[in-house]
């Protein structure tokens, strides 16, 4: 007979010999074959190896499947159990789990060895072989209870543990019902107390373990290491771990006091609270920086009504800020506008409610999207419709798609058609091929390709074009290629007129500002009036606007300014020049800025790379990569030391260099030394939070 193909290989090491073994089938039977391609075991059996799918020879033994049954035989052909078990895995060693019905309703897992003899017998829901010790487990009153036994079934830590998790180096992590953890040893005792949230493997005999949030290291005596206080740990070769504290923030006086000092690696200020990030878990502090609600979720949001969305294990809800649930965590997806909440349950679908849950849409939908004249868009079976804000279906799911939505009328498409609909499902217009625009309650816009019609809902024509076209609510606008602006009503009536300037042989007109404007012609700048009529002659290179009555000129490469009655008042000097603002203008000459006041004379002489307006009208003062800050009289307040400076109403300044931050008086003496990461002002308290960033630092560990 012909021979299947070879599906897969073991090998297995025995009196110092190394043997493959391989599976063949031949008429829907497997048996094993030897490297030489002898018959070992006949193909007579539904499957060999183990339950799960693997396949191995253990000492000249493994599993086989008849009549959906698992036992185990040797490769001599003899059976060594009888194929009476639902499952069977080798679990190392000498061992095998298996499992089999004691009675017609019931299942229980026990352990075999190789010899088929019993060693834990059949009265687990679970066992899992770890080394020489089992952990066994039952179900009891719906939840897992766990232990630990040795290989003859000897208790050793009793079934009464909500997890018992190995550790390596013969070490078990047991957790009791308050979901604490202690370090037992292999003998069942105790190391520690039930204090540890969760430990990993041991590495080099040491143990990196959580606790409230914190990270520390513990020996596999139980013995610590390293005090839990810190946000990271890493373990490295030798005696040496590496350790990252957390940041820590101060709250602080303008004297340099200290006030409060917290632990957190971020603060997200909200209106009258704070949200606080510790070891990337979120919790809530309030104005004062005070703890309200200690970190514990994996991410909180703000809403309104001193409402926060909360996220854990991948579920969403609602809290207030003392941790009260408002709408439950157990939701994949929350959108909240106002009181009202779109839920999501991935198996359900979405749904609408409110915060307080008095209603709930009468069905769920594919999708709901973001509110649109009191109505919310949703999708069901692939096709949309509107709900309103009692979850009411308004319009029926029967559309393509919702294009836009009017207190009044809602434009969609229909069978690849455009129409209007009313809010209560009447079509306004019928489906027709061109595109709509809604315009008001009284009319529409059809698109087609060489013209725009507006029609009112009668169908009549009142106005078509293909025209740029601006709709206002009592008004709209038509912009004609020659500059003209004419201005309608919805009937089609034109209210206004406006033509383009006069002037012949404009090339270009700019914004009015101060009743002039600048035009170019025949390649020259000037200034028209309102009416059009040439007020300063176009001589000029450039120009600019009309600010504080003066505008910059361009001759010959430089710039100056002009006043209304075209008389220069300050020389073309300059390579670039500002619009005058509170009475001073930024130039530069040779490469470097200055200021000049409106006679041209300098304010501040030019050696600075550039110079910025504040809006109290000091001016920052920029050189080689720093700034500083001058009043608007020129005299220098602090010289440019600092890479980042913000000026505060108070009279101080938070400085910044070099990434460290402090604060200093607007005369440039200090306030707060700098050494801070980070500095804010809270002015209804007149206080300074700082940020001080912890770094990674290696410590010696004792032996």
């Amino acid at each position: 007979m012909r021979c299947a193909a070879i599906i897969i290989f073991t090998f297995l090491s025995l009196q110092g010999r190394a043997d493959s073994f391989l599976i063949f089938e031949e008429n829907g039977k497997v048996g094993i074959k030897n490297q030489r391609g002898d018959v070992l075991v006949p193909a007579a059996f539904e499957a060999l190896g183990w339950s799960d799918g693997s396949f191995s020879v253990i000492g000249n033994v493994t599993g086989y499947r008849l009549n959906h049954q698992w036992g185990i035989l040797n490769l001599k052909k003899e059976f060594i159990t009888q194929a009476a078990y639902e499952s069977l895995v080798y679990a190392g060693a000498d061992y095998v789990i298996a499992r089999k019905k004691i009675n017609p309703s019931q299942t229980k897992a026990g352990c075999l060895n190789l010899k088929g003899e019993t060693k834990i017998p059949f009265q687990y829901d679970g066992i899992s072989i770890h080394g020489l010790r089992a952990i066994v487990f039952n179900l009891n009153n719906a939840s897992y209870r766990y232990g630990l036994t040795d290989l003859e079934n000897h208790v050793i830590i009793p079934i009464a543990y909500k997890g018992i998790h190995p550790l390596g180096t013969l070490r078990y992590a047991v957790e009791n019902e308050a979901g604490k953890i202690a370090l037992c040893r292999e003998d069942g005792r105790a190391v520690t107390d039930f204090k540890i949230d969760s430990i990993a493997v041991f590495d080099k005999s040491r143990a990196i373990i959580y606790q409230n949030l914190n990270q520390g290291l513990l020996d596999r005596d139980g013995n610590v290491m390293i005090e839990p206080v810190y946000q990271s740990i890493k373990i490295l070769d030798g005696d040496r771990a590496k350790v990252l504290p957390h940041h820590e923030w101060f709250l602080l006086t303008e004297g340099n006091k200290t006030q409060l000092t917290l632990k957190a690696e971020d603060l997200i200020p909200t209106e009258g609270k704070v949200i606080y990030r510790y070891s990337n878990k979120f919790g809530i502090l309030d104005s004062s920086l005070n703890v309200v609600l200690p970190a514990q979720y994996d991410a909180i949001k703000p809403l309104q009504y001193n409402y926060f969305l909360a996220r854990k294990k991948n579920k969403v809800g609602i809290i207030d800020s003392k941790n009260n649930p408002v709408f439950p965590l157990a939701y994949d997806s929350l959108n909240v506008e106002n009181q009202i909440i779109r839920a999501l349950r991935k198996t359900e679908g979405w749904f609408l409610t409110d915060i307080n849950q008095t209603f709930r849409s009468q069905k769920n939908y594919q999708r709901i999207e973001n509110p649109k004249a009191q109505l919310y868009p949703v999708k069901s079976n692939g096709y949309w419709g509107t709900v309103n804000e009692q979850g009411i279906e308004t319009i029926h799911c029967v559309f393509d798609s919702l294009l836009e939505i009017s207190d009044t009328q809602v434009l969609v498409k229909f069978k690849n058609q455009f129409g209007i609909i009313s809010k209560t499902e009447d079509w306004l217009v019928p489906p027709q091929p061109y595109p709509l625009h809604l315009i008001n309650d009284s009319c529409y816009l059809q698109l087609q390709p060489q013209n725009k019609f507006l029609k009112n809902f009668r169908g009549e024509v009142i106005y078509f074009t293909d025209n740029v076209l601006h709709f206002k609510q009592t008004f709209w606008e038509e912009y004609l290629p020659d500059g003209t602006l004419k201005i309608l009503d919805y009937q089609g009536r034109i209210l206004n007129r406006i033509d383009p300037p006069s002037l012949d042989k404009v090339e270009e007109i700019f914004p009015e500002r101060e009743g002039l404007r600048g035009i170019k012609r025949d390649g020259k700048y000037g200034f028209i009036d309102s009416r059009g009529r040439l007020r300063i002659a176009n001589r000029y290179d450039g120009i600019g606007e009309f600010h504080e009555g003066l505008a910059p000129i361009k001759l010959i490469g430089k710039w100056g300014f002009l006043n209304s009655q075209d008389q220069i008042v300050i020389n073309p000097n300059f390579e670039s020049v500002e619009n005058f603002s509170h009475g001073l203008s930024i130039v530069k000459r040779n490469g470097k800025a200055g200021v000049i006041n409106k006679t041209g004379k300098y304010v501040l002489n030019p050696q600075y790379d550039s110079i910025t307006h504040q809006s109290n009208m000091k001016l920052k003062i920029h050189k080689n990569g720093l700034v500083g800050l001058t009043d608007q009289d020129g005299i220098i307040l602090i010289e440019p030391r600092f890479h980042q400076l913000l000026e505060l109403e108070n009279g101080f300044v938070i400085v910044g260099r070099d990434g460290k931050y402090g604060l200093i008086t607007n005369t440039g003496l200090s306030a707060i030394p700098q050494i801070y990461e980070h500095i804010s002002y809270d002015r209804s308290r007149n206080q300074y939070l700082a940020l001080k960033k912890a770094e990674w630092k290696e410590i010696e560990l004792d032996k």
